[in-house]
């Protein structure tokens, strides 16, 4: 009997060192994710509903820690308030995990909703909790525990994503349903915290892989949208008719010959330019390529326009060539085809948060375009949405009206 009694207290030593271990790693893990996720340089919106799992898990670890603190100066009650706590805390990631996965869908353009999923998820969240405040450690708790990642599990099956997109975070919901396993059979063990801090190992490194995956198919994209930029900028009857125009002023005003070369050469070498320009450029050096073009447009241009320019602010970034095609189609296509418009607008402000850049034209264009002009425009406007969207999330809005168009650009203020 009294071996029995020494073997039974070794072995529930050796299940306290265990537990006291595990902890201590997951401690380290968990500052490691911490710290990796703070030397990111933009956060999505999963990151946000991530970054409060890792929290979540982290106040459950804490609670563990102060548990075995009290448990060695025999502060029974302590301990099992720490406990409780703890295993409260980790009762909460799966529903936060569910919110993460619901955003990671609708990031990739799903329509699938998982509110279903997220909405049982928190109910058996809350039955686990009720059952940890009667009794913390029963069979019932590991097995509700079990239950939430095997929802998990469900959700990702039935998700948008394929099997092959989805493994990933499957195997990852394999680690908090081996620690419920292990519950089960031995309720001393207290290996939640290390298990969920796995799980979030294997969903941070696909974020990772999802970012690069992005980061490639941006990249394509950028490139694509460069080259047909190019192609829309300079395209031949533009410059056939710009070269026509300076070859008539040696005739008829020799000294206006040299500026008109030379805003010519910078517009083209601008274009070119572009092809390199992977970052934002200051909208001040995009102004430049606008008066560049305008003044070409003055001497190819048979009808008078005036530009106003009204800024509030020049302190800020743009894609290169997202001012200029709306200048150009104001010009062209606005005051251009109009009979009575001959006014073009440009203006900046700053207003909740984000940065507007508007061109408008006072031209009735839109009534009298050709087909091949509107396709034109098209292009051109395609071109900037896209090197707007990829480079600084911005939006660009066209609306024309009976009094003229509007083109604006929206940028996030950063």
């Amino acid at each position: 009997m009294i071996s029995s009694f020494f073997s039974a207290a070794k072995y529930q030593s050796t299940i306290t060192v265990v537990n006291a271990v595990v902890t201590m790693i997951a401690v380290l893990l968990i500052m490691v994710l911490i710290t990796v996720i703070m030397q990111m340089k933009s956060h999505t919106k999963r990151m946000s509903w991530f970054l409060a799992a890792v929290l979540v898990v982290l106040g459950g670890i804490t609670s563990d820690i102060m548990g075995d603190a009290s448990s060695i100066y025999d502060a029974f009650n302590m301990t099992n308030v720490c406990y409780i706590r703890a295993r409260i805390f980790y009762a909460l990631m799966a529903p936060l995990f569910s919110l993460y996965f619901i955003e990671t869908e609708r990031e990739d353009g799903a329509k699938w909703d998982g509110q279903f999923w997220f909405s049982f998820n928190s109910l058996i969240a809350l039955a686990l909790i009720l059952q940890i405040m009667f009794d913390e450690n029963s069979f019932i708790c590991w097995l509700l525990f079990l239950l939430q990642y095997v929802v998990i599990i469900g959700m990702l099956l039935f998700s948008s994503k394929s099997i092959k997109n989805s493994i990933g975070f499957v195997l990852g919901s394999l680690f908090p349903i081996t620690v419920a396993i292990v519950g089960m059979t031995e309720p001393g063990f207290r290996l939640e915290g290390m298990g969920l801090v796995l799980m979030l190992i294997v969903v941070l490194f696909i974020y990772q892989a999802d970012m690069e995956r992005e980061l490639l198919v941006r990249d394509a994209e950028l490139s694509d949208s460069k080259v047909s930029l190019l192609m829309d900028q300079i395209h031949p009857h533009f410059i056939y008719n710009s070269l026509q125009q300076i070859a008539l002023l040696c005739d008829d005003d020799k000294d206006a010959v040299k500026p008109a070369l030379l805003n010519f050469s910078g517009y083209l070498r601008r274009n070119l330019e572009s092809l390199t320009d992977v970052k934002m450029i200051p909208f001040e050096k995009e102004m430049e390529h606008v008066d560049m073009f305008i003044e070409l447009a003055r001497i190819s241009q048979s009808k008078y326009f005036e530009v106003v320019k009204e800024f509030e602010t020049t302190d800020f970034c743009v894609p290169a060539i997202t001012v200029q095609p709306l200048v150009e189609n104001a010009i062209k296509y606005g005051v251009g085809m109009s009979s009575e418009g001959s006014r073009v607008v440009i203006e900046t402000k700053i207003e909740n948060g984000y940065i507007f850049i508007s061109v408008s034209d006072d031209g009735h264009g839109k009534k009298t375009e050709l087909k091949s002009q509107k396709d034109h425009k098209s292009v051109g406007t395609k071109n900037v949405m896209t090197r707007l969207k990829l480079l600084c999330d911005g939006e660009l809005s066209i609306n024309p009206g009976p009094e003229g168009t509007v083109s604006t650009i929206k940028i996030p203020l950063k």
